[in-house]
């Protein structure tokens, strides 16, 4: 399976070009602070230093080499359907990504946002690193842990993707760097990612029941058209039940 359906790879001019944007806004930071910005529907803001930028870029790039490279890995990469923001649940990395084992994974990247396929081949990497050498016995805090880091690598993606590539906004993944910004990324995920994480996330929302509240009324605050949603998804979660729709015919 490996590199059945692959994208075209960023070539070596790209890469020569943002290295030259980064250099050149070292020089001119009144355009830094421009551009590299991703600002929220309250219109909270979020701005990002060159170096930050850098660090990202080079993460991102070191994990599409290692999911290129490592001999062990098979993979298949592809776009699918646009996505809507009214019903983003395929845009989400554990619904786009499907880690099948350790050492196998197929990435469908939704169609309106192709710069952020590095996002999700992030996510796709570390998601088989944690399945490789994770114990079935760890906790559902431990587990909640875990996935926080794999997700925040997702995220880091989705950053360089918006900031540095010209890809789109897309708010209910913004919403994942303001999420991750504020030290709500693991309420966000015990809402949104309940089929993945199994149990877990019903366990870990009841748990810690002041975090899940802090994140409703930061959300309201900050995703103010998108709270009654999540809020719906919080009750499924609560009552035991998957936030994410279920497959036809299930």
């Amino acid at each position: 399976m490996k590199n059945l359906l692959r994208p075209v790879r960023m070539c070596s001019a790209c890469y020569r070009a943002v290295a030259f944007l980064l250099a050149a806004s070292a020089v001119t930071p009144h355009v830094a602070a421009g551009q590299y910005r991703i600002i929220a529907p309250s219109g909270d803001t979020i701005v990002f230093t060159v170096d930050t930028l850098r660090r990202m870029l080079d993460s991102t790039r070191a994990l599409y080499a290692d999911l290129e490279e490592d001999p062990r890995v098979g993979y298949s990469l592809g776009f699918g359907e646009p996505v809507d923001a009214e019903e983003p649940e395929q845009a989400f990395p554990w619904n786009a990504v499907d880690v099948v084992s350790d050492s196998s994974a197929a990435v469908v990247t939704p169609g309106n946002l192709r710069e952020a396929a590095r996002a999700y081949y992030n996510y796709a990497v570390r998601r088989m690193r944690v399945v490789r050498y994770e114990d079935p016995d760890v906790s559902c805090d431990s587990v909640m842990n875990l996935e926080q880091g794999v997700v925040s690598s997702f995220i880091e993606g989705w950053i360089v993707a918006r900031t540095l590539f010209g890809g789109p906004a897309f708010t209910p993944l913004d919403e994942f760097v303001f999420a991750r910004q504020a030290g709500h990324l693991r309420p966000l995920i015990a809402v949104r990612g309940y089929r993945s994480l199994g149990v877990c996330t019903a366990e870990w929302a009841e748990a810690n029941g002041e975090a899940m509240a802090a994140y409703g009324e930061w959300r309201r605050t900050v995703f103010p058209d998108a709270s009654e949603e999540a809020e719906g998804a919080a009750t499924d979660i609560s009552d035991g039940r998957s936030a994410t729709p279920e497959e036809p015919g299930a």
